[in-house]
């Protein structure tokens, strides 16, 4: 995926909106939903391959944001088709499924979920790591317990 200009991690912003009202509305409910408000939205214009093996990039219009540190694109690759993309840095991106979906909705929450998924991974919660493997307090106070 290739965002904006060649040394530039944002996107290109687009002068009219490519997204209506319903599509912008159930972004912004995944983003209540995820983080309890809404995350500011930039409509945008990357470049992607839109068949695999090829080095064409064809312009598709795109949603941006850019939460706790973590930046997210969600693209109209055709009429009512989306795909989605999330990354930390330049160099570690990651798109959402191999294929594009029918709906924004699908998209969103499938994007919003994995990311949550990898961000756990990344931290070792799933991993079988101790707290002392992640960093925490060497001491352990158990919950009390109530007679």
């Amino acid at each position: 995926m290739y965002i904006g200009g060649p040394d530039s991690a944002q996107p290109a912003i687009m002068s009219e909106s490519a997204f209506d009202a319903g599509e912008r509305r159930a972004v912004e409910a995944a983003m209540i939903y995820r983080y309890g408000q809404l995350v500011p939205l930039t409509e945008a214009d990357v470049e992607l391959r839109l068949v695999p093996g090829t080095e064409e990039r064809t312009s598709c219009p795109a949603l941006y944001w850019n939460e706790r540190g973590v930046q997210f694109v969600v693209c109209r690759t055709g009429p009512k088709r989306y795909r989605s993309y999330f990354f930390y840095t330049d160099d570690e991106q990651f798109r959402i499924g191999e294929h594009d979906y029918d709906g924004i909705e699908d998209c969103v929450r499938n994007l919003l979920q994995l990311q949550t998924d990898h961000e756990r991974i990344r931290k070792g919660i799933f991993s079988g790591a101790t707290a002392k493997d992640l960093g925490g307090d060497d001491e352990y106070f158990p919950p009390p317990i109530l007679l």
